[in-house]
């Protein structure tokens, strides 16, 4: 089979600094199985069509199940960079559509798998991890999920600024920043990453870093679907003994006592860097009841320490706190996970810490969701943790990053509301109620000068405008011009689908309705 000769015609906009050129191509039908074919040739064994087990299997293992709804043409898995090279050839001279799933935690639809009009890259089996010898770093493949990573560090007690449960993939957590245990001392986790290999739009596999490419190294830092795929992940560890964390759940009574002591915690990790603490009011609907779940960790082996002062007073009704190892927290959270394959919308924004807007968010989340609690499986909750000042200027000492985020903003919250639900038929009813209480959120917030523009892309949903929201106009540009450096033609605007894109167009001719 002969694939559709690419012919990127460069067709420059004035119109805004931020406009991608135009990718035109030479006419003809758009047929994803003919590149699943010419694929089949390249990569032998590493094609997977509808009706194969592999291809079912993938399909399966999405976090949502709208995800793993829509049926691409092929499921392609490479194992190296080179098959990803050779994938990346092949779409782009036969202009086929095509989404990248690592771990494929992302719960919108499309975020990382795409319809019969394109196909899938499974990322899972380009995997691997090794720690150099001095123990300084560690180097993973995209593939991976974050237990891996951690359970190759565990036995040296070291670990690094990765996700917070363990069957997160580390390369969309990484690719949309990663705020984790240890990033108020050292920012996101994309901020100890001191590598990417990454494979661009041309074919072409390249390192960047402080010395190569080092324009490309900086907006990876918050990159998504844009640059290019990354490979591999180079990152700097961190020592780390024991730890004092857990879950505590506690009454609807306690939000109040909660959220006040939650706001002197934010504060007060500006001078000790060395806390988490999370917390969630969430609809029950085995109890039919309201329950607020808390995560906390202390990275170090002291229980009850001064951070957690102005918790004190207060009994949670479950206490699962103890010393513990840091990865054996993030499989805690993991079975705590209520998304399980469920149907589900995550939206997030940011605002000024404060205890009566959340008390009257969850209010307002009452009002929305209560009429749906008998449907099968409605679960939904309004959780928040703290960004402190340190995270910003940790990413500052470490050559910085596209976030809009500074140290003057002070402590923030981010919020994220989730949503679950079991039936097909109910999509449209929690989709449109989450986004009403979101809605009311943003200008409530606004009304009471406590809304930041900041979205944390790992918790957004696929239509909020996150890059747009989260960076500010100077470095908007510049991740627009190193787009047109390392991708001219828009081949990747184009063809990838998924993640959050930069601002920008493309002229590709062909039919998005199965997409």
């Amino acid at each position: 089979m002969r694939l559709v000769t690419l012919s990127a015609v460069l067709a420059f906009s004035l119109t805004g600094a931020c406009d991608q050129v135009a990718l035109e191509l030479q006419p003809g039908p758009i047929n994803a199985r003919d590149c699943c074919t010419t694929l089949e040739g390249f990569l032998p064994g590493k094609v997977h069509w509808p009706s194969s087990s592999t291809y079912k299997a993938q399909q399966n293992s999405y976090y949502s199940a709208e995800q793993s709804s829509l049926s691409p043409a092929c499921r392609v898995s490479p194992t190296s960079a080179f098959d990803v090279s050779t994938i990346v050839n092949v779409a782009r001279e036969g202009r086929c559509p095509f989404a990248v799933r690592t771990g494929g935690h992302m719960s919108w639809n499309g975020a990382s798998n795409v319809g019969s009009a394109g196909f899938t890259v499974d990322m899972q089996a380009v995997r691997g991890v090794s720690v150099s010898d001095d123990g300084s770093n560690v180097s993973f493949g995209s593939g991976c999920r974050w237990r891996e990573v951690y359970s190759a560090l565990k036995p040296r007690n070291l670990t690094t600024v990765g996700g917070r449960v363990g069957d997160v993939g580390v390369s969309g957590f990484l690719l949309g920043g990663g705020i984790g245990f240890l990033s108020a001392e050292h920012g996101f986790g994309s901020d100890s990453v001191v590598n990417y290999e990454v494979v661009l739009a041309d074919g072409s596999i390249v390192n960047a870093n402080s010395r190569e490419h080092p324009d490309l190294f900086w907006a990876l830092k918050l990159g998504s679907t844009n640059f290019g795929i990354v490979t591999r992940f180079d990152m700097v560890t961190y020592p780390q003994q024991q730890v004092w964390g857990g879950s505590q759940f506690f009454a609807l009574k306690d939000a109040r006592a909660l959220l006040d002591g939650l706001v002197s915690f934010t504060d007060k990790l500006a001078e000790e860097p060395k806390g988490f603490f999370g917390l969630s009011i969430a609809w029950n609907p085995e109890a039919q009841d309201y329950i607020i779940w808390t995560l906390q960790t202390y990275l170090e082996a002291v229980a009850h320490p001064p951070l957690w002062s102005d918790f004190e007073s207060l009994t949670p009704m479950v206490d699962m706190m103890g010393i513990k190892n840091l990865t054996d927290i993030t499989e805690e959270f993991q079975e705590a996970d209520p998304g399980k394959q469920g149907r589900s919308q995550w939206l997030s924004m940011t605002f000024k810490p404060d205890a009566q807007f959340h008390l009257d968010l969850h209010a307002k989340g009452i009002e929305l969701f209560e009429p749906y609690h008998e449907r099968p499986g409605v679960h939904w909750a309004v959780s928040i943790q703290p960004i402190p000042s340190t995270l910003s200027k940790a990413s500052s000492r470490r050559g910085g990053n596209p976030s809009r985020l500074t140290e003057d903003e002070g402590g923030l919250w981010v919020m994220l509301i989730t949503t679950n639900w079991v039936e097909p038929i109910d999509d449209d009813i929690m989709k449109s109620t989450s986004q009403l209480l979101l809605q009311w959120a943003e200008d409530e917030a606004r009304a009471r000068g406590l809304f930041r523009p900041f979205i944390y892309m790992n918790y957004a949903f696929g239509s909020q405008s996150v890059l747009e929201r989260s960076v500010d106009e100077e470095s908007l540009q510049k991740m627009c011009r190193v787009r047109e450096t390392y991708d001219p033609a828009g081949v990747l605007e184009g063809l990838w689908r998924g993640g959050f894109k930069l601002p920008g167009r493309s002229s590709l001719e062909y039919d998005r309705t199965e997409l």
